[in-house]
């Protein structure tokens, strides 16, 4: 869980020092973002977005995909999304002694604005994109206002679930045979 979550919580490449189970979760971590990244449906669905938002539609289409699946979680697990998110956030906090900096700090605002059961709302996808716009504003020296952005997402949303219903089914073949490990596919038929 550490390791699915470090490489996008701490900037820079993953240090090799670190635990071997947080080195496979970030290894996961980077052959998703990799498949995605090229992947032609999730290019489709940056489409839906690029006109509006550019350079950060793929950030958008990362966080409706993270919305659909929220919301239509039971049709991807088995376990109920809040008892999901609850052991996510206490692995995590188990985890806290393998975490670099500045991770542990992350995580804990993570856990206690419950940024994981926010994608399953409007309202909660908004002050994600608050925080977010916070973070590339500091980053970047400029304004950048991303919560607006819920509208968007919204007017898309039958098309970007129908495309995250597509995309899911190939990530989780891929994924089964990058690492060898069966994920729920009689969910996904």
């Amino acid at each position: 869980m550490v390791g699915n979550l470090l490489p996008d919580l701490v900037p820079g490449p993953v240090s090799p020092t670190l635990h071997p189970e947080v080195l496979a979760g970030a290894e996961n971590h980077q052959r998703v973002d990799a498949f995605t990244d090229t992947h032609p449906i999730f290019a489709r669905s940056r489409a839906r977005l690029r006109e509006r938002h550019g350079r950060y539609s793929a950030i958008l289409t990362d966080m409706a995909y993270d919305h659909v699946l929220a919301r239509r979680w039971d049709r991807y697990h088995d376990q109920p999304l809040g008892d999901f998110i609850d052991q996510a956030y206490l692995r995590l906090t188990d985890g806290i002694e393998h975490m670099p900096e500045p991770m542990p700090a992350i995580t804990g605002r993570m856990i206690e604005q419950d940024w994981l059961g926010a994608y399953a709302t409007p309202e909660g996808m908004r002050r994600v994109l608050k925080m977010m716009s916070i973070r590339f504003t500091e980053r970047l020296g400029r304004p950048v206002r991303l919560d607006h952005a819920v509208d968007d997402l919204l007017a898309h949303d039958g098309d970007l679930e129908d495309d995250f219903h597509a995309f899911f089914i190939e990530l989780t073949v891929y994924m089964q045979k990058a690492t060898g490990t069966p994920i729920c596919p009689q969910r996904l038929q």
